[in-house]
This record gives structure tokens, sequence and C-alpha cells, in this order.
């Protein structure tokens, strides 16, 4: 039996606040951190989906009553606020990750960027509409 040769590993130290040294890692942990936070929104009102659909409508309005309260209100401003957040740093990385050329010319990443833009405002344009109709 031949012995193993010895290999050196390199291990880094690593602190623990190693995403606070550069904004570009804060910004990414914090978009990180959006990202659990709009998962657990949804989850959240999907469970609001399921309890309209399998209960009474008069215990469903009391539910939806308890929506007003100053708690509610707070952690729906919250879930928009991260859920912007979250849209514009995606936003502002689509450009490098989608490269689009028009014939042998790059499209500026600006009107990439831009496209997105706009289209996230007519989304929400029409998702406003149709909420203030219904």
């Amino acid at each position: 039996m031949t012995p193993e040769p010895k290999t050196k590993q390199l291990i880094r130290p690593m602190s623990p606040t190693w995403w606070l040294e550069k904004p570009a890692y804060t910004n990414f942990m914090i978009r990180d951190f959006t990202s659990v936070f709009i998962a657990a929104y949804c989850i959240f009102l999907m469970v609001v989906l399921c309890k309209a659909m399998h209960s009474d409508a008069a215990s469903f309005q009391a539910f939806y009553a308890s929506w007003g309260s100053g708690f509610s209100k707070t952690l729906h401003l919250i879930a928009l606020i991260f859920a912007a957040y979250h849209s514009i740093t995606f936003f502002n990385l689509t450009p490098r990750v989608i490269v689009v050329f028009k014939g042998e010319e790059k499209v500026p990443e600006s009107t990439i960027a831009l496209a997105h833009y706009g289209l996230w405002a007519v989304v929400s344009l029409v998702i406003i509409v149709i909420g203030l109709w219904v």
C-alpha cells in the first residue's frame, strides 16, 4: 500500500460579515433576503386563497376585515418595498444576462433595461385598472 501524497488545502478565512465589505456584495445579500420574504408572502397569499375557497362568505369577510389593521398594512408595505427592490435590481442586471444583437451591432444595455421597466409599468397599470374595475 502506497502512502497518499500530502496535499495542502487552501482554506481562506472568511468573516461572517464578508458581505458588508463591498456594496455589490451587500446589495446581492439584500436581494437574496428580499426573495425569501417575497416567497413567504406568496405562500401567505396562497393560504388566504385556500381559506377563501374553503370557507363560507361570512367567516372570510371577518378574516378579510382584519387586513385593515396597522400590522397588516405594515406587512403589505414591506412586501411592496421588497418586491420593488428585488424587481429594480433584477432589471438592472438583465442587460448583462440578455445580450441582444441587431444585425452585427449589440443593442445598448440601456435599451434592454428600459424595455423591461416599460413592460413593468404597463403590466402594473393593467393590474391597477383591473383592481379598480372589479
